[in-house]
């Protein structure tokens, strides 16, 4: 359970019998440890209790003694690979290190070495720290109250370890009564469990500190790579159906021999079985070579798991085999079923139903293109509306510039904003763009019992006028009341209407425990991406010192003349980082690059299908011209024109595309439209990008027939009368 309470792993273990173990961690942001002088950060710390190891399978290379490994305060337990940083060649057990977070110092003692936890795991670790040093830290740096009491203070994740004869359905209902008895029914804090075998699939909703995939990505890309799969099975029925016509005399032979259509069909099957098989290798070897540029694409790294080198076997032979089988079952079945007299009597085999067949085959790969295209272009509508709306800030013509650690703001602000290029400078605790972290939980100004979720943004002096955010009532923070710091609070639009506030907001008190006055109204704005919903948002002023991040709103025009002030400024403030900064377009392009991956992802199978498609069509027009080739002769002697027989080939298949697209575009409509449901904000489907779609569609399509088409034409019409 992620986002609880300190106490409730405790609480819930004292209640229900079912719980074998429980335990709560907290990743620690910003920790360094001492390595030769130097402090090097530890993005992967975890405060905890022993009982982790007793719920992980977590291996122990070396410990002190038998005792809880995290019982003493200042004790520390590391991974291999910081252990080997700090203490290479020795047992760092028992050796003191120092720890370095907000610019303080601590000593701790090892008591103890785990192993490496592979990348692939839910919980990532390089070292576990005692959980009492921790809340210490917190009071001392939030001034946070009552760990042991407080429910508001939802900073840890919940950890519990379920005896196997209990059913976790049963006790989430159990978990719901829990809440009702020691909380509340009108409580905003609600609580539920989940395996750990559904965190990285099943966190969509979630926020989680591990790492954490997306199930919909995966069943979007497995649906394409089936569909590309089906159109390259279609193909090859298309073109070994053709190729089939050369194959006639050498089954009507086997057949006057004696041979039966059993195993005739097994001949063919065996064939295509085969063919799939040889391929095998050679799609194994351009998977590893594309791999680079998937992860790129993908943005993500694609590991092969060794542990799972059988099950990635079993799984690309048995595809194979299948897509061999479906592949060779039409062809199998149609030349088996030919009749020895009309095989000598060199019978046409071009029937109408025949022809049916195979333009449906070909209808059916046109409208997976189709549908591609139109999926591109109408998500990367979406992609360009969302980088291009009014966020209710300045989109353009801000750069932030991240401090991370570095407490060093307050005279870096005061340097800037006398640059002639700026225009105003100010500070954030929080990364742009903003990820709901903090909650504040606040009483409904109208019904008392009935609480209030608000999301925590935490400022500096003249950030709301540097980001261009409006104010629609009252004032923004001001150096010229001391109060601000601690007892003012600035408001969104729908933070004043979740509170249900009547009346004027300026001057009215808001908080449970933590009373402050609310001095101003901003109208609502998106910090967060249009991924979500604009959320009830409390602003609140922070010291300087816990600025980590700076936004300089610039004049137009003039950042390559600011970058090299800021640079060197940058230096003279915080000489031991880089300089780490982006503009606010980069930003907003950021929070987007999975639309624009994905519609970049399905141009690409689009080309894919096409290229695949177009050998069908090609087979197609080939079998169709080959089959018509006395009657494209007579035509020539009767006096048609080429001109007007590469019309009609190009006409048919003229038909199939506008047949392909007119079942495509409601198809992806409905596809598309379930997937625009999940943006809060989204763009209009317009029409124009399904005629873009078939124009596309059309281009490609009678391009592709046109250059048979007009070679089938140019033969002779004395050969043309001799075939068949």
């Amino acid at each position: 359970m992620n986002a609880t309470p300190y106490f409730l792993a405790n609480s819930l273990k004292a209640v229900f019998p079912q719980i074998e173990k429980s335990t709560k961690t907290f990743k620690i942001w910003r920790l360094k440890v001492k390595v030769n002088d130097e402090f090097i950060n530890v993005p992967d710390a975890i405060s905890t209790d022993s009982q982790i190891f007793d719920i992980f399978t977590i291996p122990l290379i070396n410990k002190s003694s038998d005792k809880d490994l995290l019982e003493d305060e200042n004790s520390i337990v590391i991974s291999r690979e910081l252990a080997d940083k700090i203490y290479p060649g020795q047992d760092p057990v028992g050796h003191e290190i120092t720890l370095q977070v907000n610019n303080m110092d601590y000593i701790f003692i090892v008591s103890g070495v785990f192993e490496n936890i592979p990348f692939n795991s839910t919980l990532k670790a390089q070292c576990f720290v005692n959980l009492n040093w921790t809340k210490r830290l917190l009071t001392r740096t939030f001034g946070f109250g009552n760990f042991d009491k407080d429910w508001s203070l939802n900073l840890f994740e919940t950890w519990i370890l379920l005896s196997k004869e209990s059913n976790p359905k049963n006790f989430s209902k159990l978990i719901k009564d829990f809440e009702k008895k020691y909380i509340g029914e009108k409580s905003q804090y609600h609580y539920s469990i989940q395996s750990l075998r559904d965190v990285y699939l099943g966190s969509d909703n979630i926020s989680q500190n591990g790492i954490v995939g997306n199930k919909n990505n995966i069943r979007i890309f497995s649906a394409f790579a089936l569909l590309i799969v089906l159109v390259a099975t279609l193909n090859y029925i298309i073109l070994s159906t053709t190729v089939s016509l050369g194959r006639r005399m050498e089954v009507g032979i086997r057949k006057a021999f004696g041979a039966t259509r059993r195993e005739v069909v097994l001949q063919m099957l065996s064939e295509s079985v085969l063919l799939a098989l040889f391929v095998l290798p050679l799609a194994y070897f351009l998977m590893r070579l594309a791999l680079p540029f998937a992860e790129d694409i993908f943005q993500t790294k694609l590991h092969i798991n060794s542990s799972n080198i059988f099950w990635y076997c079993f799984a690309y032979l048995g595809l194979t085999i299948i897509i061999g089988i479906a592949s060779g079952l039409y062809t199998s079945f149609y030349l088996s079923r030919l009749n020895i007299i009309d095989v000598f009597r060199n019978q046409p085999l071009l029937g109408k139903r025949k022809q049916l067949i195979r333009s449906s085959l070909i209808i059916v790969e046109l409208i997976i293109f189709c549908s591609f295209i139109s999926s591109a272009l109408i998500i990367r509508a979406q992609y360009k509306y969302e980088i291009t709306k009014d966020l209710g800030y300045y989109n353009k013509d801000i750069l932030l510039i991240n401090f991370g650690d570095s407490y060093a703001t307050s005279a870096f602000i005061n340097t800037v904003n006398s640059y002639p290029e700026v225009i105003k400078a100010a500070g954030t605790m929080e990364y742009l763009p903003l990820v709901p972290g903090l909650t504040i939980i606040s009483h409904n100004f109208q019904d008392k019992s009935e609480e209030v979720r608000l999301t925590g943004f935490s400022v500096g002096y003249d950030f709301i006028q540097t980001m261009g955010i409006t104010m629609k009532a009252g004032r923004e923070f001001s150096r010229d009341f001391g109060s601000d710091l601690e007892q003012s609070v600035i408001l969104n639009e729908t933070a004043v209407k979740s509170l249900d506030i009547e009346g004027d907001p300026i001057g009215q008190k808001i908080g449970n425990t933590d009373i402050k006055t609310i001095i101003g109204i901003v109208k609502d704005f998106n910090l967060l991406s249009l991924h979500s919903e604009i959320p009830p948002t409390e602003i609140y002023l922070s010291e300087d010192y816990y600025m980590r991040q700076v936004a300089i709103h610039y004049k137009s025009g003039t950042l390559n003349i600011l970058l090299p002030k800021l640079q060197a400024e940058w230096k003279n403030a915080v000489p031991h980082k880089p300089f780490d900064y982006s503009t606010i377009e980069e930003i907003i392009k950021s929070q987007y690059t999975s639309e624009s991956n994905l519609s970049n992802i399905i141009s690409i199978f689009a080309v894919f299908t096409f290229l695949i498609a177009a050998f069908g069509l090609l087979g197609l027009t080939f079998f169709v011209s080959r089959s018509r080739t006395k009657e494209i002769g007579l035509k020539k002697v009767f006096g048609s024109s080429e001109k007007s027989i590469v019309y009609s080939f190009l006409l048919n298949n003229l038909i199939l595309v506008v047949i392909a697209a007119l079942i495509s575009f409601p198809i992806t409509l409905l596809i598309m439209k379930t997937w625009l449901n999940n943006f809060p904000f989204k763009t209009n489907i317009s029409f124009l990008i399904f005629i873009i779609s078939f124009l596309i569609s059309a281009t490609i399509v009678l391009s592709t027939a046109f250059l048979y088409a007009y070679k089938a034409t140019h033969i002779n019409p004395v050969e043309a009368l001799k075939h068949e």
